[in-house]
């Protein structure tokens, strides 16, 4: 019998996964990414990769999810030079060897990956878990250009109870027939809700890979101060997951070298409700990126 992959319930559910995701991808791009596996402690690591003339930048997706989200921001920044992570311990191909066992791990994780690709100062995006390993990632002494945050869970703290609560809607959201299904999507800012295929998925690497999140602490004032890149955030301001005005506060603070804006009519999911806006936020940070060797 098979063996699964640490943290899938079975090698069934693993591999219903993997056969679904992988038509995903066929579906939605005749051009795929080349993969590369990158050989971390923590296991081996799994990067997207389209590669472009232009700057270096790292995409890491939320919880639960994969780097199938960020097809539509390589094709959008097809003038760059793109790199996707699957996060170690989520659905996606990467492979763990150890589990992490403390938040720093993160950070310590992702300087090995970036590391083993030979990048020296990429641009690094993330949204709400992938924003955290952003900002591990600066505080574990990870160069960077810039930090770009979609809604990033560690700024400020989490609304647990509404947050939650957003999540189960958006589980019956996508269990909702036609018009129901639309006025969740709609309801709720998530896009996503309203493509059956690609949530089908979603929900298909929640059901076999239960997602186990270790506390993430919010970063205190010192080590936020200590973040050397620009750091560029955008947050929806309907999010249920966070004081937005609070976290943009914190970020504002940090100094003239970075910014953040609040998406009137977005929320969690601001990076599929919004592209136009996110990519724009990220074309800033290309322009404005500094060097911190």
């Amino acid at each position: 019998m098979a063996t699964p992959t640490p943290g899938w319930r079975s090698a069934k559910a693993e591999q219903k996964f993997r056969v679904a995701d992988e038509a995903r991808w066929a579906k939605a791009t005749e051009q795929p990414p080349n993969g590369i596996d990158i050989t971390t402690s923590f296991g081996s690591t799994r990067v997207h990769h389209w590669p472009g003339p232009g700057s270096d930048i790292v995409f890491l997706h939320g919880l639960g999810d994969t780097s199938f989200r960020w097809l539509p921001y390589a094709e959008a920044l097809a003038d760059h030079n793109v790199y996707a992570v699957d996060t170690m311990g989520e659905p996606g191909l990467s492979i763990p060897a150890k589990p992490f066992e403390a938040a720093d791990d993160y950070g310590v994780w992702l300087v090995e990956t970036i590391e083993g690709l030979g990048l020296s100062q990429p641009h690094v995006v993330g949204h709400s878990m992938g924003g955290y390993v952003a900002l591990s990632y600066a505080t574990q002494g990870g160069h960077a250009s810039s930090l770009v945050l979609f809604d990033p869970v560690g700024v400020v703290e989490l609304r647990l109870f509404r947050f939650l609560l957003w999540n189960a809607m958006v589980v019956a959201g996508a269990l909702s027939p036609g018009p129901l299904n639309r006025w969740f999507a709609r309801r709720l800012r998530h896009p996503v809700l309203s493509d059956k295929d690609d949530f089908g998925v979603v929900m298909q690497a929640q059901r076999g890979h239960p997602a186990k999140p270790m506390p993430l602490p919010v970063f205190t004032d010192e080590q936020l101060a200590a973040v050397n890149p620009p750091v560029h955030l955008v947050v929806g301001a309907k999010s249920s997951a966070f004081d937005v005005d609070k976290m943009v506060r914190r970020i504002a603070d940090l100094g003239p070298h970075c910014t953040a804006r609040l998406v009137a009519d977005a929320g969690h999911a601001v990076p599929q409700s919004h592209l136009d806006d996110c990519v724009a936020a990220i074309r800033t940070a290309l322009d404005s990126g500094v060097s911190t060797t």
